[in-house]
């Protein structure tokens, strides 16, 4: 029981931290403010995951999945939302990873999002 009753805090911690980060990203309103806050997000990953983006760019597109689920606290819901940061850093970029991450979600969820199909057709049109 104590050990479910951590891995959830973590769960739940990350969650709080990645919504936060997201919060901190839709609130941009150009380039200079939006590097100033990746910079912040950098920051924050290395802290609270030990990673950062320079680390997430050298896993393929492929293996994003297998990397994030072995990090403590990345559920189906915090992955989306790993997702949705990724996308607002920087859309054609993390593209191909996102997907990765949308469909992965799409994979072990019953139940279907619109929103993250219209998230997932939104990617597949560039």
């Amino acid at each position: 029981m104590g050990k479910e009753d951590h891995l959830t805090r973590q769960i739940n911690q990350l969650g709080f931290v990645l919504s936060k980060i997201l919060e901190m990203l839709v609130g941009t309103k150009n380039s200079d403010e939006l590097s100033e806050r990746v910079s912040e997000v950098n920051s924050k990953l290395k802290e609270k995951l030990d990673f950062n983006l320079e680390i997430l760019d050298t896993i393929s597109d492929e293996n994003i999945i297998e990397f994030l689920i072995q990090k403590e606290g990345f559920n189906h819901s915090n992955i989306e939302l790993f997702a949705d940061i990724l996308i607002k850093i920087d859309k054609e970029k993390y593209a191909k990873k996102a997907l990765e991450i949308y469909n992965y979600v799409n994979q072990i969820t019953a139940t279907f999002s619109f929103e993250r199909d219209l998230k997932i057709k939104e990617l597949m049109v560039k």
